[in-house]
């Protein structure tokens, strides 16, 4: 008797276990975290524009049309101020409520990957979407590949330009042979500059951008304006707009690294020529003067620039389009490549980017939801979406297919060199073993400006610095 009670107990509890698998109401539980009992999916979707700015708008509307097409998925959208971003989807990433599909920077994605943070979307792509550079740039897939499979895709993508004011620019017409002689240039740089540029003037009757950082470093010094000790008008600051030492570097065939990840601080010379121009940049004007006058700005020293009294800077792509967005306040502008050593090898321009990336959290979860999530990131790479990132956001698409579509129809001259200087981007390298190595580069410049070392003591400690990274990592 006892021996059937038991048996019967058991088939009880083998019955109530086989009902709680194959229902999805049963025993309290759902197919996923992120999908209900009617396959409802709901997603988070964290990005850098909170409310208030431009581009959050934009989102809300292509979020609501994604879920229009797709009546199953929800995404919720949240917005975090760019300076707050990074430190807090940090903390967020292992929490269940944080994001599941993420803007991040693309330069970073390898340590996400190694660190199984970012989930591998190779077994996700196929002939229509795929990280292949068909779709995109092998720049840019290139740092988000991990040991042979890619965690991300790219988003957004930004590169580096020289802008002018062609007002300010064009008052180098009535220079002398004497005033090009006589500047500062040429005491680290090295200048071959000995008088006035034959071929200053354009075909349109306009001063040319310089070509090179020696005609920049001119630039900076002879149309740079003092009045009662205060500088009225700025020739160049690499402290308005964008400009980077990687720009420098490049343009001087420079690298930090040889072909098998090891640093070359210390003995590539095209390192050693980017600091000193970078050193002379920042010396030929008087640094008092300079930052009195870049306080003038507040917080944004771009504002001098759009304010007419800087005459050229090195900024992003999105500067052709805030220019229009300024309407009749918008001043004369030109672009021209970033500068560079008249080496067509060299002709580089730093690049940087956002991508899309799918917390590895939802490996864990039903293959329906990791494929909803895929979808939304295929979505936002779409050419249709992509087009206006650039369009409404000022941002660079990173659909390639898009890019040539804008490079063949652009007919404004600034745009054109824009969209044009796509295709001379450069990145630095990303090194597994040692992934922060740049702030010591940063760190080490930083000392050398101040003069705080020589340039031969500086690079010393910035080799020895990643060499004692890559050890410990």
């Amino acid at each position: 008797m006892k021996k059937k009670k038991m048996r019967n107990k058991t088939v009880s509890i083998l019955m109530a276990m086989l009902l709680c698998v194959s229902s999805l109401t049963g025993c309290g539980s759902k197919s996923s975290d992120k999908m209900d009992k009617d396959g409802n999916i709901t997603l988070n979707f964290w990005s850098i524009y909170p409310e208030g700015d431009a581009n959050y708008d934009w989102f809300q509307k292509i979020i609501a049309e994604y879920e229009e097409e797709h009546t199953n998925v929800k995404i919720n959208y949240v917005g975090i101020s760019f300076w707050d971003y990074f430190t807090k989807i940090t903390t967020a990433m292992t929490d269940p409520s944080g994001p599941d599909i993420y803007i991040q920077t693309i330069k970073d994605n390898g340590d996400r990957a190694r660190g199984q943070v970012s989930m591998n979307l190779t077994p996700f792509f196929d002939d229509t979407f795929n990280a292949g550079t068909g779709f995109f740039y092998e720049e840019d897939v290139k740092p988000m590949t991990y040991e042979g499979n890619v965690y991300g895709v790219p988003y957004a993508l930004d590169n580096r330009v020289l802008y002018y004011n062609i007002d300010i620019v064009n008052q180098l017409k009535d220079t002398t042979d004497a005033d090009w002689t006589g500047t500062k240039v040429g005491q680290k740089a090295d200048t071959t500059i000995t008088g006035k540029p034959a071929n200053l003037i354009d075909a349109d009757g306009n001063v040319r951008a310089p070509e090179t950082y020696d005609e920049l470093l001119a630039y900076q010094e002879l149309l740079t304006v003092t009045e009662s000790g205060k500088i009225t008008q700025l020739g160049f600051d690499v402290n308005i707009g964008n400009c980077k030492i990687e720009n420098v570097v490049f343009a001087n065939g420079g690298e930090f690294f040889d072909a098998d990840g090891n640093p070359i601080v210390t003995t590539d010379p095209g390192v050693r020529k980017g600091f000193e121009i970078w050193h002379e940049l920042t010396h030929t004007l008087s640094s008092a003067k300079v930052n009195a006058f870049e306080d003038t700005a507040g917080d944004n020293t771009t504002n001098l620039f759009w304010s007419g009294l800087v005459g050229l800077m090195i900024a992003t792509n999105e500067i052709p389009w805030q220019n229009d967005a300024l309407g009749d306040a918008k001043i004369n502008l030109g672009a021209a490549p970033v500068p560079y050593n008249n080496i067509e090898e060299n002709h580089y321009n730093f690049t940087g980017g956002f991508s899309l990336e799918i917390s590895n959290r939802l490996s864990k979860e039903d293959k329906a939801v990791q494929q909803a999530a895929y979808d939304f990131v295929k979505y936002l790479c779409s050419p249709e979406v992509q087009e206006e990132v650039l369009t409404v956001t000022c941002n660079m698409p990173a659909n390639k297919t898009v890019y040539e579509t804008l490079q063949a129809n652009t007919t404004d001259p600034v745009k054109k060199v824009v969209l044009n200087e796509m295709d001379h981007r450069k990145a630095y390298d990303y090194i597994y073993d040692a992934p922060n190595w740049f702030g010591e580069v940063q760190k080490g410049l930083t000392d050398y400006v101040a003069d705080k070392d020589d340039l031969d003591a500086t690079l010393e400690r910035i080799q020895k610095a990643i060499l004692q990274l890559k050890a410990t990592y």
